[in-house]
């Protein structure tokens, strides 16, 4: 069955940023490699992941919510099919429900959430374990704090800090090999 990875990141950045640049570097990469690409479905590290993807022939899930619509946010222009849901903690659920892997790709406060939501259910055995790649020089330099702290020593196993796009797709690809078919994803209609 096809994989699907999840992506979170800061919904902050713009286009000229290199924190969007690396994410529609890993996009690319993902869609080459035969994955397809789920995420929050809207601007910054969603809408470059989801570019680099749609770019490159890949599927990209765009897991919506209408609380964020309520606020004037629409959906970015390259996803295949969109998953609209009711608040942002049901969107939470859906983007971890739906991966088979989870990359982090830039630090705000929602993707420290989604990362600690995903690192916590595996830890606590509420889900099975899923590759969950932290992307960039901040998540190094964050793990290597959180692993001298007594309370995550031992927990360090569900996370893999990655310093680039290549090494994440990498380790995918090393854990799932490469994904021989693209999978058919239609937009849903409103």
């Amino acid at each position: 069955m096809k994989k699907l990875i999840s992506i979170f990141g800061p919904s902050e950045c713009t286009p000229e940023s290199m924190l969007y640049t690396r994410a529609e570097r890993l996009g690319s990469l993902l869609a080459e490699a035969g994955f397809a690409v789920v995420n929050g479905g809207y601007s910054g590290v969603m809408e470059g992941v989801s570019k680099g993807a749609h770019s490159a022939g890949g599927g990209v899930i765009g897991v919506t919510a209408e609380v964020y619509f309520a606020r004037g946010r629409e959906a970015n222009e390259f996803l295949t099919k969109e998953i609209k849901v009711k608040s942002a903690n049901d969107q939470l659920m859906e983007l971890i429900d739906l991966a088979d892997a989870y990359i982090a790709c830039g630090i705000s406060a929602g993707t420290l959430v989604e990362v600690a939501t995903a690192w916590d259910y595996m830890h606590k055995k509420f889900m099975e374990e899923k590759p969950l790649i932290l992307l960039g020089k901040e998540w190094e330099e964050l793990c290597n704090v959180l692993f001298t702290q007594d309370t995550y020593q031992g927990k360090e196993q569900f996370v893999t800090c990655v310093l680039t796009p290549e090494e994440a797709v990498g380790k995918l690809l090393e854990k799932f090999g490469k994904q021989d078919k693209l999978p058919e994803l239609k937009v849903v209609s409103s």
